[in-house]
Protein backbone atom coordinates (compact mmCIF):
# COMPACT_ATOMS: atom_id res chain seq x y z
CA UNK A 1 0.00 0.00 0.00
CA UNK A 2 1.44 3.38 -0.95
CA UNK A 3 1.61 6.42 1.30
CA UNK A 4 -1.15 8.02 -0.70
CA UNK A 5 -3.64 5.23 0.03
CA UNK A 6 -4.67 4.16 3.54
CA UNK A 7 -6.89 1.51 5.10
CA UNK A 8 -10.36 2.35 6.38
CA UNK A 9 -9.08 2.11 10.00
CA UNK A 10 -6.24 4.53 9.31
CA UNK A 11 -8.53 6.85 7.34
CA UNK A 12 -10.94 6.95 10.31
CA UNK A 13 -8.00 7.80 12.62
CA UNK A 14 -6.76 10.53 10.25
CA UNK A 15 -10.15 12.28 10.22
CA UNK A 16 -10.73 11.66 13.95
CA UNK A 17 -13.86 9.49 13.87
CA UNK A 18 -14.65 5.90 14.71
CA UNK A 19 -14.49 3.23 12.03
CA UNK A 20 -18.28 2.80 12.07
CA UNK A 21 -18.74 6.58 11.68
CA UNK A 22 -16.31 6.59 8.76
CA UNK A 23 -18.31 3.87 6.96
CA UNK A 24 -21.39 6.10 7.35
CA UNK A 25 -19.38 9.05 5.97
CA UNK A 26 -18.44 6.96 2.93
CA UNK A 27 -22.14 6.70 2.12
CA UNK A 28 -23.21 10.15 3.25
CA UNK A 29 -20.32 12.17 1.83
CA UNK A 30 -19.72 10.03 -1.23
CA UNK A 31 -16.13 9.18 -0.37
CA UNK A 32 -14.52 7.18 -3.15
CA UNK A 33 -12.84 3.97 -2.01
CA UNK A 34 -10.81 1.28 -3.74
CA UNK A 35 -9.37 -2.11 -2.93
CA UNK A 36 -5.84 -3.27 -2.30
CA UNK A 37 -4.43 -6.47 -3.82
CA UNK A 38 -5.88 -8.47 -0.90
CA UNK A 39 -9.38 -7.14 -1.40
CA UNK A 40 -9.43 -4.75 1.60
CA UNK A 41 -11.07 -1.33 1.21
CA UNK A 42 -8.66 1.57 0.94
CA UNK A 43 -9.03 5.33 0.59
CA UNK A 44 -6.83 7.77 -1.28
CA UNK A 45 -5.45 10.55 0.99
CA UNK A 46 -6.38 13.14 -1.65
CA UNK A 47 -10.01 11.98 -1.34
CA UNK A 48 -9.85 12.54 2.43
CA UNK A 49 -8.43 16.05 1.83
CA UNK A 50 -11.24 16.75 -0.65
CA UNK A 51 -13.94 15.77 1.89
CA UNK A 52 -12.39 16.85 5.22
CA UNK A 53 -10.00 19.61 4.17
CA UNK A 54 -6.43 20.13 5.41
CA UNK A 55 -7.32 19.33 9.06
CA UNK A 56 -6.28 15.73 8.51
CA UNK A 57 -3.65 14.24 10.73
CA UNK A 58 -0.87 12.23 9.19
CA UNK A 59 -0.23 8.68 10.28
CA UNK A 60 3.08 9.85 11.81
CA UNK A 61 1.26 12.50 13.86
CA UNK A 62 -1.30 9.93 14.93
CA UNK A 63 1.51 7.54 15.95
CA UNK A 64 3.33 10.32 17.83
CA UNK A 65 0.09 11.31 19.56
CA UNK A 66 -0.57 7.66 20.42
CA UNK A 67 2.93 7.26 21.87
CA UNK A 68 2.63 10.53 23.76
CA UNK A 69 -0.75 9.46 25.13
CA UNK A 70 0.72 6.10 26.11
CA UNK A 71 3.68 7.81 27.80
CA UNK A 72 1.35 10.26 29.51
CA UNK A 73 -0.87 7.37 30.61
CA UNK A 74 2.15 5.46 31.88
CA UNK A 75 3.49 8.58 33.57
CA UNK A 76 0.09 9.24 35.11
CA UNK A 77 -0.08 5.64 36.27
CA UNK A 78 3.49 5.86 37.57
CA UNK A 79 2.61 9.10 39.36
CA UNK A 80 -0.47 7.43 40.84
CA UNK A 81 1.68 4.50 41.95
CA UNK A 82 4.26 6.87 43.42
CA UNK A 83 1.55 8.84 45.24
CA UNK A 84 0.07 5.58 46.54
CA UNK A 85 3.51 4.40 47.68
CA UNK A 86 4.21 7.78 49.32
CA UNK A 87 0.88 7.65 51.11
CA UNK A 88 1.60 4.11 52.27
CA UNK A 89 5.11 5.10 53.38
CA UNK A 90 3.77 8.14 55.25
CA UNK A 91 1.26 5.93 57.05
CA UNK A 92 4.02 3.45 57.92
CA UNK A 93 6.25 6.29 59.18
CA UNK A 94 3.39 7.68 61.25
CA UNK A 95 2.70 4.21 62.63
CA UNK A 96 6.39 3.71 63.42
CA UNK A 97 6.59 7.12 65.10
CA UNK A 98 3.52 6.32 67.18
CA UNK A 99 5.03 2.96 68.16
CA UNK A 100 8.39 4.62 68.92
CA UNK A 101 6.69 7.23 71.11
CA UNK A 102 4.74 4.50 72.93
CA UNK A 103 7.93 2.49 73.50
CA UNK A 104 9.80 5.62 74.61
CA UNK A 105 7.07 6.42 77.15
CA UNK A 106 7.06 2.82 78.35
CA UNK A 107 10.84 2.83 78.76
CA UNK A 108 10.75 6.21 80.51
CA UNK A 109 8.12 4.86 82.92
CA UNK A 110 10.27 1.76 83.56
CA UNK A 111 13.32 3.93 84.20
CA UNK A 112 11.37 6.09 86.68
CA UNK A 113 10.05 2.96 88.40
CA UNK A 114 13.57 1.53 88.66
CA UNK A 115 14.89 4.83 90.06
CA UNK A 116 12.19 4.82 92.73
CA UNK A 117 12.97 1.19 93.59
CA UNK A 118 16.69 1.99 93.85
CA UNK A 119 15.94 4.95 96.15
CA UNK A 120 13.70 2.78 98.37
CA UNK A 121 16.32 0.02 98.43
CA UNK A 122 18.99 2.56 99.39
CA UNK A 123 16.78 3.94 102.17
CA UNK A 124 16.13 0.40 103.43
CA UNK A 125 19.85 -0.39 103.29
CA UNK A 126 20.67 2.73 105.34
CA UNK A 127 17.98 1.87 107.90
CA UNK A 128 19.23 -1.71 108.13
CA UNK A 129 22.81 -0.44 108.57
CA UNK A 130 21.69 1.90 111.38
CA UNK A 131 19.71 -0.86 113.04
CA UNK A 132 22.70 -3.21 112.82
CA UNK A 133 24.92 -0.56 114.39
CA UNK A 134 22.42 -0.03 117.24
CA UNK A 135 22.12 -3.77 117.86
CA UNK A 136 25.88 -4.20 117.81
CA UNK A 137 26.24 -1.35 120.28
CA UNK A 138 23.58 -2.89 122.51
CA UNK A 139 25.20 -6.32 122.42
CA UNK A 140 28.71 -5.14 123.16
CA UNK A 141 29.88 -2.94 126.03
CA UNK A 142 31.67 -0.14 124.25
CA UNK A 143 33.06 1.51 127.40
CA UNK A 144 36.73 1.47 128.39
CA UNK A 145 37.96 -0.38 131.48
CA UNK A 146 38.28 2.89 133.40
CA UNK A 147 34.66 3.78 132.58
CA UNK A 148 33.53 0.31 133.66
CA UNK A 149 35.43 0.63 136.97
CA UNK A 150 33.98 4.09 137.63
CA UNK A 151 30.49 2.74 136.89
CA UNK A 152 30.98 -0.19 139.30
CA UNK A 153 32.22 2.17 142.02
CA UNK A 154 29.14 4.38 141.53
CA UNK A 155 26.86 1.36 141.77
CA UNK A 156 28.62 0.18 144.99
CA UNK A 157 28.44 3.69 146.46
CA UNK A 158 24.70 3.79 145.71
CA UNK A 159 24.21 0.38 147.31
CA UNK A 160 26.20 1.50 150.36
CA UNK A 161 24.15 4.70 150.62
CA UNK A 162 20.95 2.66 150.40
CA UNK A 163 22.21 0.34 153.17
CA UNK A 164 23.07 3.31 155.42
CA UNK A 165 19.63 4.75 154.79
CA UNK A 166 18.07 1.40 155.68
CA UNK A 167 20.17 1.22 158.89
CA UNK A 168 19.11 4.74 159.90
CA UNK A 169 15.49 3.78 159.30
CA UNK A 170 15.89 0.62 161.38
CA UNK A 171 17.55 2.56 164.23
CA UNK A 172 14.81 5.11 164.15
CA UNK A 173 12.17 2.36 164.27
CA UNK A 174 14.03 0.66 167.15
CA UNK A 175 14.10 3.89 169.14
CA UNK A 176 10.43 4.37 168.52
CA UNK A 177 9.69 0.85 169.70
CA UNK A 178 11.83 1.27 172.81
CA UNK A 179 10.16 4.54 173.61
CA UNK A 180 6.76 3.02 173.15
CA UNK A 181 7.74 0.06 175.33
CA UNK A 182 9.06 2.39 177.96
CA UNK A 183 5.88 4.44 177.92
CA UNK A 184 3.74 1.36 178.25
CA UNK A 185 5.79 0.22 181.22
CA UNK A 186 5.46 3.62 182.82
CA UNK A 187 1.70 3.42 182.46
CA UNK A 188 1.58 -0.04 184.01
CA UNK A 189 3.77 0.96 186.87
CA UNK A 190 1.58 3.93 187.56
CA UNK A 191 -1.53 1.85 187.42
CA UNK A 192 -0.33 -1.21 189.21
CA UNK A 193 2.41 0.35 191.24
CA UNK A 194 5.11 -1.88 190.15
Amino acid sequence: MSKNKVSISNAAKMVGVSRASFYRHIEEKSITTGQDDKGNKIVDVSELIRVYGDDLKTLEEIEKAKKAKKIKSETTQDNKNIVAELTLLREKIKSLETERDRERKQLTDQIEDLKQRIEKTEEQRIKAEDQKDRLTFMLTDQRSEKEKTVEKEKEQAQKFAQMEETLKELKSQQKALLLEKHQKRGLFSQLFGT
